[in-house]
C-alpha cells in the first residue's frame, strides 16, 4: 500500500464535514423518490389493501424512529448531556430530520454535549476490545481506519453496545457517490460541470479500497471472529465516519463522531452552524414544525454533490 497516497486520501477525509444527504435521483434515473412527510395516521377509505399495508408501514416506521429517538435522549441525558425537550425527529420527502415542536426562542439552549461522549480512537481503546485496537496502533493502522473498525465492531454488538441508542439513529446505508457503479462514474464526468465531483468520488473510492487492502492484508489474517468484517460492513463504517465525522481539535486530521451533532441536516447558509463542541443555543426564533439545520460550512459545491445535494455546479445530481 502506497502510505504516501493513502495519506493524501485521509487529508482530503479530514476536509469534509458532515453532512446528511443522498442522491434522490440516480443517475439516469429520472423518477423521484416519494414525497412527502410520514404520516402516523393508519391509510383508510377506498385506497384498497396496498393503500392500507403502506399507511400501516408509514406508521410502523414513525413510531419505531420516535421510540430510537426517546430511547436516545434518554441516554444523551443519562451520560451528562443537555438537549432540548422541544426537539423530535420525524421523516419528510424521503429524509429524517430533527424538527422543533414548540416555538424556540433565540438564545434557548438546543444542546451542550458531554465530554465523555466522543467515539474516536481513545473510546476504542478503552473498549474490551481494546487490545485489537492496540495492536491496530502498534501495526501503524492509521487512526481513522480505527475508528471506522470501531464503528463497525460496536455496531455488531446491538444492544450490548454502550453507542446502540446513538446508532439506531444513524442510517444504515448510504446511497451517495461510493455507489455508483463505473458506467455511471463516466456518465457523470460527462455532466457539465461535475468534473470535481467525479475527481472528489475517485478519491474517496481510493481511499476506502486503501483501507480495505489494509485490512485484508494485516488485520483479517489475525482477527478474531467477531473482528471479521465484510466489505459491505466496513463501507458503512467509512461513509459514516466521512458522513458524520469531526476533525479532531489538535487538527491532525484524525477523526471522531459526536452523538446528535451529526444527525440535523445541512442547510447552505442556515443560521445554526454546527458544532461539536460546549453547547449549541437558537440563532434565531423558531417556530413549532420547523426543521434544525446546521451551516456544516462545506468547502465546495463538490463536496455538496457527493452527499447529493443540490448544488449550482453539477446540476445533474440535484434533487
Amino acid at each position: 500500500m502506497a502510505r504516501k497516497d493513502l495519506l493524501r486520501g485521509l487529508i482530503l477525509v479530514a476536509l469534509l464535514c458532515a453532512v446528511s444527504g443522498q442522491f434522490f435521483v440516480n443517475l439516469g434515473d429520472k423518477k423521484k423518490e416519494g414525497s412527502g412527510e410520514v404520516d402516523t395516521r393508519a391509510a383508510g377509505g377506498a385506497g384498497g389493501s396496498d393503500v392500507g399495508a403502506a399507511g400501516g408501514a408509514a406508521t410502523d416506521q414513525a413510531t419505531q424512529l420516535l421510540e430510537d429517538w426517546t430511547a436516545f435522549i434518554k441516554w444523551f441525558r443519562s451520560n451528562g448531556g443537555i438537549i432540548s425537550s422541544k426537539l423530535t425527529v420525524k421523516v419528510r420527502n424521503g429524509r429524517q430530520g430533527v424538527y422543533f415542536k414548540e416555538r424556540m426562542r433565540r438564545g434557548e439552549t438546543i444542546v451542550s454535549f458531554p465530554r465523555n461522549l466522543r467515539l474516536d480512537e481513545k473510546t476504542a481503546m478503552k473498549g474490551k476490545a481494546g487490545h485489537i485496537f492496540q495492536r491496530l496502533k502498534n501495526e501503524d493502522a492509521f487512526p481513522d481506519l480505527i475508528v471506522i473498525l470501531h464503528l463497525v465492531h460496536e455496531r455488531s454488538l446491538g444492544k450490548d453496545s454502550f453507542w446502540n441508542p446513538y446508532f439506531k439513529l444513524l442510517r444504515t446505508n448510504y446511497n451517495n457517490i461510493m455507489g455508483l457503479t463505473e458506467p455511471q462514474m463516466k456518465t457523470l464526468l460527462r455532466r457539465p460541470g461535475c468534473e470535481n465531483t467525479y475527481n472528489l468520488g475517485v478519491m474517496m473510492r481510493r481511499t476506502f479500497n486503501n483501507f480495505y487492502e489494509f485490512y485484508k492484508k494485516n488485520v483479517e489474517t489475525w482477527a478474531p471472529p467477531e473482528f471479521l468484517f465484510s466489505r459491505d460492513d466496513l463501507m458503512w463504517g467509512f461513509n459514516t465516519l466521512v458522513t458524520c465525522g469531526w476533525g479532531q481539535q489538535g487538527g491532525n486530521g484524525d477523526k471522531l463522531m459526536v452523538p446528535f451533532s451529526d444527525i440535523p441536516n445541512h442547510r447552505r447558509e442556515s443560521a445554526q452552524k454546527a458544532s461539536n463542541r460546549g453547547f449549541i443555543s437558537a440563532a434565531k426564533e423558531y417556530q413549532a414544525g420547523e426543521e434544525l439545520t446546521f451551516d456544516y460550512g462545506l468547502l465546495n459545491d463538490a463536496v455538496l454533490a457527493y452527499y447529493g445535494q443540490p448544488t449550482p455546479d453539477c446540476r445533474g445530481l440535484k434533487r
